[in-house]
């Protein structure tokens, strides 16, 4: 996969936003918090500055302290793990989502990041009903579960619109990016930038197999999870574009989470609420 035109194109590309390979550490740190050493991860945010200061402005936008946190060492004891890397996660995502005009003609990043909160939050919804992952950690996933649709939206503008114009013709996403990407698609895409950026292996699994989740052979529950999340949020962020995806599985996999429809009606009816609630929240 490694020689594939598509992904010789993204390296070469002037676009995608150099992302230090510690970023890894500190995702895989934050992600382990009853583990992790505060200082070497601390050594690792300040590796990567830019997300150090994010890190730091959100903790004072959000927080009525009677003093500014200054250092990257306060604000992640302050936060705690869980809620540092959310927000280290959600920097990146929205790094790759920058606001310019001249990319995609078709993909709205604010719609865009939007969706990617509203999949984690419904991850995090599904996973807190049926108990069978972290709910926190999925939520975590689920803000960069589409990473190969936003390096596709800096590096391969053209491509991305050619795939969104085929499904608007009726072809199935897959299909399309097939078609349009030499045989490739987001998913492969997203899990070999996992692997550049020595994302966890479990992160990797989910990213590559939330389309087509009968394939996926490791960390079944948390594939299945986002697949369902997925389609929820796509069903949003889709009545907000104007464009349509079809998720062959959604039905049969919500059938094997034991999940009723009634309780996925419930989640799109929040949706837009929490989204608008966790958007307000984190702001870069």
């Amino acid at each position: 996969m490694e020689e594939h035109k598509i992904l010789k194109i993204i390296k070469e590309s002037e676009h995608l936003p150099p992302i230090p390979k510690n970023f890894g550490e500190i995702l895989r740190m934050l992600l382990e918090p009853v583990e992790y050493d505060i200082d070497q991860c601390v050594e690792n945010f300040l590796r990567f500055p830019q997300l150090g200061e994010a890190l730091i402005k959100i903790v004072n936008h959000n927080a009525n302290l009677s003093r500014e946190i200054e250092s990257v060492k306060d604000a992640i004891n302050y936060l705690g793990a869980q809620r540092s890397r959310i927000i280290a996660v959600a920097y990146v995502t929205r790094l790759l989502l920058p606001d310019r005009e001249d990319r995609s003609k078709i993909i709205s990043n604010k719609k865009y990041w939007r969706h990617c909160l509203g999949t984690a939050i419904a991850a995090y919804l599904i996973a807190e009903e049926t108990k069978l992952t972290d709910k926190e950690k999925i939520f975590t996933y689920g803000l960069i579960h589409d990473i190969g649709i936003t390096v596709m939206n800096i590096c391969l503008p053209e491509h991305l619109d050619k795939i969104l114009e085929l499904q608007k013709k009726g072809l199935h996403q897959i299909v399309a990016e097939k078609s349009a990407l030499g045989g490739m698609t987001h998913g492969e895409v997203g899990m070999w930038l996992c692997k550049q950026w020595n994302l966890p292996d479990e992160l990797a699994e989910i990213v590559c197999y939330h389309h087509t989740p009968l394939l996926a052979r490791n960390y079944i529950n948390e594939v299945y999870i986002m697949h369902l999340a997925d389609s929820i949020s796509t069903d949003f962020y889709e009545a907000l574009l104007g464009t349509e995806t079809t998720f062959v599985y959604a039905d049969k996999i919500r059938e094997s989470l034991n999940l009723d429809k009634e309780f996925i009606n419930e989640i799109s009816k929040r949706l837009p609420s929490e989204i608008n609630k966790l958007n307000r929240k984190i702001k870069f």
